[in-house]
């Protein structure tokens, strides 16, 4: 069953308190394994979010939507 999902595309925002190193791994980790094909570099967002980072996740989340397109 998970070999049906070989090559699928992902985005990925993390959002920590004080880092999102370990997040960001382990799903790459897992993502990795999956042989999915990230679209681009993760957004991480420490602390509250301002509005580059609301920018940076409405820009992700295009890009995952174009990418399901492909």
């Amino acid at each position: 069953m998970l070999e049906a999902t070989v090559g699928r595309p992902y985005a990925l925002y993390v959002h920590g308190n004080s880092d999102t190193t370990g997040a960001v791994r382990g799903v790459e980790t897992i993502t990795t394994g999956l042989k999915w094909k990230r679209l681009r570099d993760p957004v991480t967002v420490i602390g509250a979010p301002n509005t580059a980072a609301c920018e940076a996740c409405w820009e992700l989340g295009g890009m995952a939507a174009a990418g399901l397109m492909v």
